[in-house]
């Protein structure tokens, strides 16, 4: 942009801040990662428990910034993938988001031709389970023990290990059936919503290791 101050008589050739064009293309890509901001779009509804899940601390992941599998030093809270199994659910062809004027706050930050300002905040004031869950409710309380016994880091160290090591895969079976059963549990006995499971509690173990259970993914 060339554009001539009255005021300075200097000509300025700065460009505008950059916009969005609504094209979906961040949209197709997935659904964002919460940040503490995004707490009252959960709690209000606008991001029902069915549209979320977390990946737990120590999983292997792909990371939408970097576009490489890496390995979660803290959890996150996501947008689950709608029935395509990539795009966000709230999108809609060509271009149009159903929650446009309560999006999560990566979704505000993210311009597809200038990344600048997701990367700057992408790492920063995460959503955590215990945000939604305080330790000493009764759902927190049953998060945390469900953590302490079934640790993603740790359940895919046994996947890889129980390749060669009988008592590795003893202690993974047992781990998967602990959390089959309390997911179980949660539903029948503390009444937990079935669509919040994978919220509160993460995928479960199976799905984290599966990956692992024949060989581990490659880094990019």
């Amino acid at each position: 942009m060339r554009q001539h101050c009255e005021k300075t008589g200097i000509l300025d050739t700065r460009q505008p801040p950059p916009t969005c064009r609504r094209c979906g293309e961040c949209c197709r890509k997935g659904g964002p990662g919460l940040h503490h901001d995004d707490a009252s779009l959960v709690v209000s509804g606008v991001l029902p428990a069915s549209s979320l899940f977390t990946l737990r601390q120590g999983e292997t992941v792909l990371d939408n910034v970097s576009g490489r599998l890496e390995t979660l030093a803290a959890e996150m809270i996501r947008v689950r993938p709608g029935p395509d199994g990539r795009a966000c659910p709230f999108f809609r062809d060509p271009g149009e988001c159903l929650i446009h004027d309560q999006r999560p706050c990566e979704c505000r930050a993210l311009f597809c031709a200038d990344t600048t300002a997701l990367r700057a905040m992408y790492q920063k004031d995460r959503l955590a389970r215990h945000d939604l869950a305080p330790r000493e409710s009764p759902l927190g309380e049953l998060l945390a023990v469900h953590e302490a016994r079934c640790p993603a880091g740790e359940a895919i160290r046994l996947a890889l290990a129980a390749r060669g090591d009988a008592d590795a895969g003893a202690r993974l079976a047992e781990m998967l059936r602990f959390d089959a059963a309390f997911r179980e549990l949660a539903v029948s006995r503390a009444g937990l919503s079935p669509d919040a499971l994978e919220l509160y509690f993460g995928r479960p173990v199976e799905i984290v290791v599966a990956p692992f259970r024949h060989g581990p993914l490659r880094r990019g």
